[in-house]
């Protein structure tokens, strides 16, 4: 043996306390329901409607998750129009992009949760969801910061000015 080396003399098996593998569901704070996010705030849907989304790998269900009708589509959409017309119209395309980027980097920093519950959710390999979805999503948040102030530049004499709200639904799970 090497001098100042030490023999272990202990020959018990060892115990070795392991955080959460980071695919692990484990590392996920499910609640039991989800209300919808509207104005700034958690709400209960006029409808009191919920629907159970489930594991397509287990058949467990995960969740309650709120069901929006047309009366919480009508107010989401009023919430919105109002932060359009008071604080998003009014920014400049660098501060627009401030925002986006911020997103971007959540989307970075939350990937692991984000693609398990993803998997978990709509029963996609953990491989698509961490090595595909999350880093697209975030990317696609990041080249639209990135434009935000140069748009501009890309239409001579033009000022780049926000649209105004859409609403949007997403065929997935």
């Amino acid at each position: 043996m090497p001098p100042n080396s030490t023999k272990r003399t202990d020959t018990s098996p060892a115990r070795w306390d392991y955080a959460a593998a980071p695919e692990s569901t484990a590392i996920l704070n499910v609640r039991d329901r989800y209300e919808l996010f509207i104005n700034g705030e958690w709400v209960k849907p006029k409808s009191k409607k919920y629907f159970t989304t489930a594991s397509p790998a287990t058949l467990k269900p995960l969740a309650q998750v709120a069901e929006a009708g047309v009366a919480d589509v009508d107010r989401a959409v009023k919430a919105a129009r109002r932060a359009y017309e008071d604080v998003w119209s009014k920014l400049s395309g660098a501060e627009r992009g401030r925002y986006l980027f911020r997103i971007a980097r959540i989307l970075q920093e939350r990937a692991r949760e984000f693609a398990v519950l993803e998997s978990l959710d709509g029963g996609k390999p953990i491989k698509e969801s961490r090595d595909i979805d999350m880093p697209l999503a975030a990317g696609h948040f990041f080249y639209y910061a990135g434009w935000a102030d140069k748009l501009d530049m890309a239409f001579p004499g033009k000022t780049a000015r926000p649209v105004g709200v859409a609403a949007q639904i997403i065929p997935w799970n």
